[in-house]
């Protein structure tokens, strides 16, 4: 008997000749929140509709609470989950009022469906709303209005499939703190499915991330950023700079180096992965180490582009230091990783 809500050991699902999903094992803790993140075309959705019960898989087995819900010889459908899903599009009923849409899944007599529906409408803060149609609410509103009905039936487990994709910024960051918020007061785990590094990083406990069906690296957001295990991991989640060994040794500081030289890899087969916020920059008088081509302004940031002996590389630093393009600078790495080419 293990402790996980949920485990998939060795989940696989094909569609053709395409893997959607390759021997995904996951486990979910109780109260946990966990992101799939991942580019378009990764697999996430497919985890996530077989976590579900929306797809059966290939090959593998799906737990919950160490029941098998689904395995090669046959699934549990999802009415028979204690599992809530929040569609990319929502899915709400544009016939049905904000009320109804909630009570769809609720079961028992006329006035505990109304106590419950009044009950997540005050949840997510829309209360007074039951008898409106949903397109007389906002996005974000709406957005909320199908967290409520995923957690109406009182599911130990809800999906996020892309949740956020269709809100502007100042929405999406709020929204996804209030639905954070929701959830954890509910005391309900939750799989979020992204290809946003920044919703991924702010909402989950854990990340998962993937590539071509097959789980790359699994972690926090802290280790997922600042140690990926490999070069495509850690161009993916954020700006990246890549230099030669050998090379980079010049510009390093005495403890910049943060992880094991690779085995059986000599300098010459390495290069340095350096993150914009992990350089120190000065000015110099000449151009010492490089030469600033470009400046980019994202408000509280500015973005150096500088290039150091025919190699680009980006520096991250305040929007208030003043810097202009041609000017030279002194560099120092102060913190990098060391990849195989």
């Amino acid at each position: 008997m293990s402790n996980f809500l949920l485990e998939c050991q060795s989940l696989t699902k094909r569609f053709g000749h395409i893997t959607a999903a390759n021997q995904v094992d996951l486990q979910l803790h109780p109260q946990e929140f966990l992101a799939l993140l991942g580019p378009s075309g990764c697999g996430k959705s497919t985890i996530l509709r077989m976590i579900g019960g929306f797809e059966a898989p290939d090959q593998g087995s799906i737990f919950l609470h160490n029941q098998t819900v689904a395995n090669e010889d046959g699934m549990v459908p999802p009415e028979y989950r204690p599992v809530g899903m929040v569609f990319q599009d929502l899915a709400l009923f544009p016939h049905l009022t904000v009320g109804k849409n909630i009570a769809f899944g609720l079961k028992g007599e006329k006035e505990e469906k109304e106590e419950r529906i009044h009950t997540m409408l005050e949840l997510v803060g829309l209360p007074g709303t039951a008898s409106k149609m949903p397109h007389m609410l906002s996005g974000g509103e709406q957005q909320r209005v199908a967290v409520a009905r995923a957690l109406a039936p009182s599911p130990q487990l809800i999906l996020l499939d892309e949740p956020f994709s269709s809100l502007d910024q100042q929405l999406r960051i709020q929204l996804r703190y209030d639905i954070r918020e929701i959830l954890s007061q509910e005391q309900v785990s939750a799989i979020f499915v992204t290809h946003d590094q920044e919703d991924a990083f702010a909402f989950a406990d854990r990340v998962m991330l993937l590539r071509d069906g097959t789980v790359i690296q699994t972690g926090t957001s802290a280790e997922i950023y600042h140690y990926p295990c490999n070069p495509w991991v850690a161009s993916f989640v954020g700006e990246a700079n890549f230099l030669p060994f050998n090379f980079g040794k010049t510009l390093m500081n005495d403890d910049a180096l943060h992880n094991e030289f690779p085995p059986n890899c000599s300098p010459e087969s390495c290069e340095l992965m350096i993150r914009p916020e992990d350089w120190s920059v000065k000015p110099a008088d000449s151009i010492a180490h490089g030469m600033i081509q470009h400046i980019e302004f994202s408000g509280d940031q500015q973005v150096l582009k500088i290039e150091v002996a025919s190699y680009p590389i980006q520096v991250r630093v305040p929007s208030r230091e003043s810097w202009r393009s041609g000017a030279g600078v002194e560099l120092a790495i102060e913190h990098c990783l060391v990849f195989p080419k």
